[in-house]
């Protein structure tokens, strides 16, 4: 199997995930959306003119808020979907706590900047535990670390205002508020090198995987008359839209801190299959 655009990230980790359990998602791009236009307001011609900067000024509006709930949809089955909450304040600890369904199986990942752990509520399959911390110096860990890192969205915002060609594609609906998409069309090379919370082990693995899709990325955002980003999607020039993986934000600046799951509720490494048995 294979990673697919958003973040090398999701898929990354799904596919190693989903090779741990041999050895022992539904969602879509939500093109639908335009059409639903209800309880659509204005956009302010500030996000209609110049698109660099209104991504500008949509990242500064995301920094400020901080933090939000995050809902990941994917059309490729291997590539699970996810909802929770991150936390992008400090951009070198990213904080994201989302749910996972994989195959059937619940799961749940936590990133706190380099620290990654993957959890169920199912304690037997962890002997009593809760969760199990993976070294972000392995494969599986460094790919969630990546993952907290691809759903910062001030990050994704100010490397497209910066690096992409841009464009204004259209005044559409999404989950009912009349939204500004904008798109931006960028090197792989260079959204990864803009990456700087990442190790350079990590973006070059990151490279590689989103490479696997295309060496040019089509990034569109939506954003509502906040100038807040509601809905990011990125896919590579090799497998087209029809293989985008979206990403919705919302209540923005609500989110609760992400704790660490406590030392005592840790199981083993060696119980880690045990999650996909």
């Amino acid at each position: 199997m294979r990673a697919v655009r958003l973040a090398a990230t999701v898929a990354t980790a799904a596919v190693l995930l989903a090779g741990a359990t041999a050895c022992g998602s539904k969602g879509g791009s939500d093109n639908k959306a335009a059409a639903d236009t209800k309880d659509a307001g204005s956009v302010p011609a500030g996000l209609t003119a110049d698109p660099k900067a209104a991504l500008t000024a949509a990242a500064l509006v995301m920094q400020k808020a901080g933090n939000g709930k995050v809902a990941m949809t994917s059309p490729d089955p291997t590539s699970p979907g996810g909802a929770g909450t991150v936390d992008w304040k400090d951009p070198g600890k990213v904080a994201l706590d989302v749910s996972s369904d994989m195959d059937g199986k619940k799961l749940k990942i936590r990133v706190i900047g380099a620290d990654a752990y993957v959890g169920s509520d199912d304690a037997t399959a962890l002997q009593g535990k809760h969760w199990v911390k993976v070294p972000s110096s392995q494969e599986m860990g460094g790919a969630f670390v990546v993952m907290g890192q691809m759903t910062n969205p001030v990050a994704q915002l100010t490397i497209a205002a910066a690096s992409g060609k841009l464009s204004k594609v259209a005044q559409e609906g999404v989950d009912g508020v009349q939204t500004t998409h904008l798109r931006a069309v960028e090197e792989t090379a260079t959204l990864v090198a803009g990456m700087t919370a990442l190790t350079p082990e990590q973006r070059q693995s990151v490279q590689k995987t989103l490479e696997e899709d295309g060496k040019t990325l089509t990034v569109d955002f939506w954003l509502n008359d906040k100038q807040e980003l509601v809905k990011y999607q990125e896919y590579g020039d090799t497998n087209g839209e029809a293989k985008a993986v979206t990403i919705k934000y919302s209540d923005l600046g609500k989110a609760g801190k992400t704790e660490a799951p406590a030392a005592g509720d840790l199981g083993s490494q060696a119980d880690l299959l045990k999650l996909f048995g």
